[in-house]
């Protein structure tokens, strides 16, 4: 059993960090509307049990992502962008089924993001400009099992809130720093492992990097997404006894993605990403393909 305790909180935490983080540094137009429906493939053998690296999983010696998303943003003033995100996970085990409810797949829409992203200053400098970026954001679990090996989120509701700057050159280049804090609260003890009672959802810094190049007919970006728990409890800890949602989560991401506008009102994008280093996670690699429709209200 102990191996199976090592398992689940991967796969609890792993699903909500497949992808970049919703805030950048960029801002819709006033009554642009943007939506973007995209496609995930992710798959792992390997996690970490603590700070160690631990392979094949345990159970079911290796598991694979199918995550469809839709992502939409909308200029409500040219400072002022609203954006939604929507994700439905499917995760499959290669193995053993799961020892609390008895099954190797689980598929359910995540968590609901609601955000607003408010641009209170921007400078012009000699040929660019550098942006104040805020924003407030709001997450709702959709009912999906938090406390089992596949477990595709935390189920836990969350406020987060963004601070940081981002540049822009005439020539293109660009850069932002968005740092964050994510209040989380608690998720239901649904399988009675503990005793009935709510888990306490640890909260988290949050800190995203890019570096990249814009234009009318290309884009291209380089990224780091990185988080740290405050709190919470480690699955190698002699006291852990299963309490997988307080479980602490680290993870340093790196990422890279394309996008190429065709038409007036559509784009393709494409990326990829993966885990580097972290804490009680899987060490996942991601492939995303998206097709994206833009229209002026």
């Amino acid at each position: 059993m102990k191996n199976y305790f090592f398992l689940l909180i991967v796969f609890a935490f792993f699903s909500s960090t497949y992808a970049q983080g919703p805030v950048d540094g960029f801002f819709s137009p006033k009554n642009e509307l943007s939506l973007t429906a995209s496609y995930t493939s992710s798959n792992y053998d390997e996690f970490y049990v603590g700070e160690e690296k631990m392979s094949p999983v345990p159970a079911h010696n290796e598991v694979k992502q199918n995550i469809y998303s839709l992502y939409g943003k909308y200029g409500l003033t040219n400072d002022l962008t609203l954006i939604m995100n929507l994700p439905y996970v499917s995760a499959q085990g290669e193995g053993q089924p799961d020892p609390f409810n008895n099954t190797t797949e689980q598929k359910d829409f995540q968590d609901l993001g609601l955000f607003a992203k408010y641009r209170p200053a921007s400078f012009d400098l000699e040929n660019s400009n550098l942006d104040i970026v805020t924003a407030l954001g709001f997450n709702f679990p959709l009912g999906y099992e938090p406390n089992g090996i596949l477990s595709i989120g935390s189920g836990a509701f969350s406020t987060d809130l963004h601070a940081g700057l981002h540049y822009q050159h005439s020539t293109g280049f660009f850069t932002s720093a968005i740092s964050g804090y994510s209040f989380r609260g608690e998720a239901d003890d649904n399988l009675d492992i503990n005793n009935g009672n709510n888990f306490d959802v640890p909260n988290a810094f949050l800190l995203l990097g890019k570096i990249g190049y814009a234009s009318s007919k290309f884009y291209i970006e380089g990224w780091a997404d990185y988080q740290s728990s405050v709190d919470g409890i480690s699955i190698n800890d002699p006291n852990f006894a299963g309490q997988f949602p307080e479980t602490e989560v680290d993870f340093t991401r790196l990422g890279l993605t394309a996008y190429v506008p065709f038409g007036e009102a559509f784009g393709a994008s494409a990326g990829f990403s993966t885990v580097v280093d972290g804490k009680n996670i899987a060490i996942s690699n991601n492939f995303n393909l998206g097709l994206t429709y833009n229209v002026n209200l």
